[in-house]
């Protein structure tokens, strides 16, 4: 598995002026947090965000960091590159109806 960030976006649920975004971010942890950075600079009108989700990707050596949040900020698909090279839309990223739902997604993706 390779370096890269992973993101959906859909309107929230419980607040129409505000987009709710995921990001899962593939790497070694010290440039996890500057991409980390990166997004939250990009998308810096942040209404409400979740709890983090953190893992190890199996036979890889990296980690994975989901963040969500909900935000006010539009951003176009095309200004998601300067947050990494390698920026990938996954629309399996979202909230399940079980609340660990996404989270067993993930482990189930990309944990070890």
């Amino acid at each position: 598995m390779d370096r890269h960030v992973r993101y959906n976006c859909q309107r929230a649920e419980t607040n129409p002026d505000c987009l709710k975004w995921w990001f899962l971010i593939i790497n070694q942890n010290r440039d996890i947090r500057g991409t980390e950075q990166k997004i939250y600079n990009l998308l810096a009108m942040i209404e409400e965000e979740e709890k983090p989700i953190e893992g190890i990707v199996k036979k890889s050596g990296l980690r994975f960091k989901l963040i969500s949040f909900e935000s006010r900020k539009k951003v176009e698909d095309y200004r998601l590159k300067e947050i990494h090279k390698k920026v990938i839309k996954d629309l399996r990223l979202y909230n399940r109806k079980n609340p660990d739902g996404l989270e067993n997604y993930l482990l189930n993706q990309f944990g070890g």
